[in-house]
């Protein structure tokens, strides 16, 4: 796909009323000290968007960052045990900061702490898309921030720009601005900021492999989570934090930041949205080229005549990406079979199900409105 760098004179995101705003360690606490001036700014922008109209949901990291000094450690450590540690310190301090500078503008905030497993949990998914959209019907800014006293994940803790990315399609979102340290994502040749970009784009030469002051996230992560966000639709701006007034200005239209502009697709409803947010997939089924044309064409459930191949070993309702023939994933779905059943009756007619398991349950392997397109 065609990249585009063009700069518009003024960015037109269409209509837009909630959005969910990122804001990254290196810019509540950069170079590892703590900035409560920072916290101040985004209150008051925050504020200037809600008058507006707009309604935010806000995902929080510098936890660490805020807590890792009380540990008389000189920097924010790599170690995830004293990540966790550090985090357990300074949560209580950057919420406490947070409810002050929100309340000078009488904004009340919650604090919600959450992580991607919680999203994979269908009854998890949906209670908090009611929990958020309860405190947003009563005018509270939710804050969420990754449960990281309690993550085993070493790459994540701390960094929650998937988690951001995740939330889009949770609240419903209908942008999502990741704030950084930095100004956008820069031109490798000439250390220019690209302004837009196409998040089926092919970017990965101008995204260095450095790591957030912090000690996680940096631009890859920040790239990664717009395009998980633009597979639902969702344009994202990655922007400089630090200064007042950005948010107002990347709603405004103004040409901040980078700009991943997303395909528009249509919005998914609830239960195809939280199919699409599960990050792991327990298997694959390769298909063949009739089956991919109906599914992507037609819409079409996938029967088990179409199938290639099975791989992996999971049970009833697993989520698993569908493959064409090369290999290469197109959709991802639940399973209305386990895997070594599939493997018995691929390739088969739905009438032969019965046939060979003894039994059928349905005649779809993965029913369409079970299954999400990737592309």
């Amino acid at each position: 796909m065609k990249t585009d760098w063009s700069v518009n004179s003024k960015r037109e995101f269409g209509e837009v009323k909630r959005i969910v705003v990122k804001v990254g360690s290196g810019v509540i606490a950069g170079k590892g000290r703590f900035r409560p001036k920072v916290i101040s700014i985004l209150a008051q922008d925050v504020t200037a968007l809600r008058k507006q109209g707009y309604e935010i949901v806000m995902v929080v990291s510098g936890a660490v960052a805020a807590g890792f000094r009380s540990l008389a450690l000189a920097k924010p450590p790599s170690a995830v045990v004293l990540r966790q540690a550090a985090a357990s310190v300074g949560q209580h301090r950057l919420m406490a900061t947070f409810a002050r500078e929100f309340g000078k503008h009488r904004t009340p905030i919650a604090q919600l702490l959450m992580s991607a497993e919680d999203i994979e949990n269908r009854r998890r998914f949906l209670s908090a898309r009611h929990t958020l959209q309860m405190l947003l019907n009563h005018g509270v800014v939710p804050i969420i921030n990754e449960n990281d006293a309690l993550s085993d994940d070493e790459a994540k803790v701390g960094d929650n720009d998937h988690l951001a990315a995740l939330l889009t399609s949770v609240a419903s979102a209908d942008l999502l601005i990741l704030l950084s340290h930095v100004r956008g994502l820069y031109h490798d040749e000439t250390d220019e900021v690209i302004p837009q970009i196409d998040t089926g784009s092919d970017v990965d030469r101008h995204i260095t492999s450095a790591i957030g002051e912090s000690g996680v996230g940096g631009m890859k992560a920040k790239v990664s989570a717009a395009r998980l966000a633009g597979q639902w639709g969702v344009s994202t701006i990655i922007a400089e934090g630090t200064k007042a007034e950005t948010l107002l200005e990347v709603i405004s239209g103004k040409p901040v930041g980078t700009w991943f502009v997303s395909s528009g697709r249509k919005k998914l409803n609830s239960r195809k949205q939280w199919i699409a947010v599960r990050t792991r997939s327990l298997g694959a089924v390769r298909v063949d080229v009739g089956a991919q044309k109906a599914i992507v064409e037609k819409g079409a459930s996938l029967l088990p005549s179409g199938i290639l191949e099975v791989e992996g070993d999971f049970s009833i309702g697993a989520r698993v990406d569908v493959q064409d023939a090369s290999g290469a994933s197109f959709a991802v779905g639940l399973v209305s079979y386990p895997a070594d059943e599939i493997r018995r009756v691929c390739g088969r007619r739905a009438a032969d199900i019965k046939t060979v398991l003894g039994y059928v349950y349905v005649d779809e392997i993965i029913h369409r409105d079970d299954m999400v397109l990737l592309n």
